[in-house]
């Protein structure tokens, strides 16, 4: 016997949406057929109320959805702009009133839904706002100083969350673990700004199937119906640049030498490139595809901090002169 079964890859990263279908007295309406549409590569999943006119849909990326709900002899209703982030959970609530003909009632999620039965608080930030904000890297964890709960522990790389060190967060890449090193900081490999879809960071009152003190979850960005594509180029150098304040302080304390008569000008070119693309693929049906690549090579002088060298007598073996203690 032979069987399949179908898993989603991105694990706990993936949204629910539920509702209540109820009728203009008030009244729940049961065994109400509920369409979810997925707007950006045309998947829809199906579903029915039950007797309290609840339904509720597990296992959705993040994206853009249409709920429609049917029920013979009271029309059909529509409700667009539901967009989902990471593993969020939102509510889309309908009323169908009985019609004496067949109509479609269309409804826009112009604010954003609030599920007021979930206490978790977290925040999200979107692809649009990855792209669009102001940043000097681009490390995908440097949004992370967005969010009030979160600030720089002691060193480059490490967070605290609520005033507790990094170790006791959870750093996922589309549902996977990707904590790393010693501390439990995010580990060095990311993906490039142009494939994040969205960065979610769960500080608050959260379930207990996330782990850790606070979550922080990157989901990647998936191809639709259509084509899309980017390209980027980013260049920092030290012709355009502030000093540092340790330039600022070396210069005030620099001691000119006969090998160093001045000091020197702080010099470095930093320089970014890359693309994404995506859409769906030729000739096979709901298959799609989202690719994205990244380059970053730094130009910067090396900094010596010693010039000790061994004495032309040790090169020649002769160790009489060496303090034996």
């Amino acid at each position: 016997m032979c069987s399949s079964v179908c898993v989603y890859g991105q694990g706990t990263d993936l949204g629910t949406i539920r509702g209540t279908v109820t009728d203009s007295s008030g009244a729940v309406v049961p065994n109400a057929s509920v369409t979810i549409l997925d707007t950006g590569t045309g998947a829809t999943r199906h579903t029915t109320t039950n007797s309290r006119g609840e339904y509720q849909m597990f296992g959705l990326p993040s994206g853009n959805y249409k709920v429609s709900v049917t029920v013979a002899g009271m029309g059909t209703s529509e409700i667009t702009g539901i967009t989902l982030n990471g593993s969020d959970t939102v509510s889309a609530n309908t009323v169908l009133k009985v019609a004496s003909s067949e109509q479609t009632i269309e409804v826009s999620a112009e604010a954003p839904i609030i599920d007021s039965e979930d206490q978790t608080i977290s925040d999200t930030i979107t692809s649009r706002a990855v792209i669009d904000l102001p940043r000097d890297s681009r490390d995908v964890y440097s949004f992370l100083y967005l969010n009030p709960n979160i600030t720089q522990g002691g060193a480059d790389g490490s967070f605290k969350f609520l005033g507790a060190q990094s170790y006791g967060a959870n750093f996922s890449l589309d549902g996977q673990r990707s904590n790393g090193g010693i501390f439990g900081e995010p580990t060095g490999s990311q993906p490039s700004l142009e494939a994040v879809g969205d960065i979610n960071v769960l500080s608050n009152d959260f379930s207990a199937e996330y782990a850790g003190i606070a979550n922080i979850r990157v989901t990647t960005k998936r191809g639709g119906n259509g084509y899309h594509g980017s390209v980027f180029y980013n260049n920092k150098n030290s012709a355009l640049a502030a000093w540092t304040v340790e330039d600022i302080i070396g210069k005030s304390s620099f001691a000119p030498s006969p090998l160093e008569p001045k000091f020197p000008n702080p010099f470095f070119n930093i320089t970014d490139i890359g693309g994404s693309v995506g859409g769906p693929l030729p000739g096979l049906r709901k298959t799609w595809f989202f690719a994205a690549y990244e380059r970053n090579w730094t130009v910067a002088p090396v900094n010596v901090s010693s010039t000790t060298l061994p004495h032309p007598t040790l090169l020649a073996g002769d160790f009489s002169r060496v303090d034996p203690s």
